[in-house]
């Protein structure tokens, strides 16, 4: 797994990486032991993520009888907004505490 992006803050880590490794290249379909390997994350737990977002219809699957493939789903209402904010949130650290309003006190 890559750096801690802002994308990783705003959902759970298996999440962050499927969508992100979806979204940022959409016309490219992806199979599940290709995802899990990109991810480093372990097969199962992909399985199951990918499973949460076919089931939401964020993304779509096909078999071609020894492997399923994985796309994202360009019709989905919410694809366009998706898309920008796992693109975005990709590009940019994620916060560390003090950015998230701990203040700075200073001192005398």
């Amino acid at each position: 797994m890559g750096k801690q992006t802002l994308l990783h803050g705003l959902f759970p880590t298996v999440r962050a990486e499927v969508l992100r490794l979806l979204f940022t290249n959409p016309k490219q379909e992806l199979y599940v032991r290709e995802l899990a390997r990109l991810s480093y994350l372990s097969l199962q737990t992909v399985q199951d993520e990918l499973a949460k977002l076919e089931a939401a219809e964020l993304i779509s699957s096909r078999s071609n009888g020894y492997q399923r493939f994985y796309r994202v789903n360009a019709e989905h209402p919410l694809y366009i907004i998706l898309k920008n904010l796992v693109i975005r949130g990709a590009l940019h650290r994620k916060p560390t505490a003090r950015a998230r309003g701990q203040r700075k006190i200073a001192r005398a």
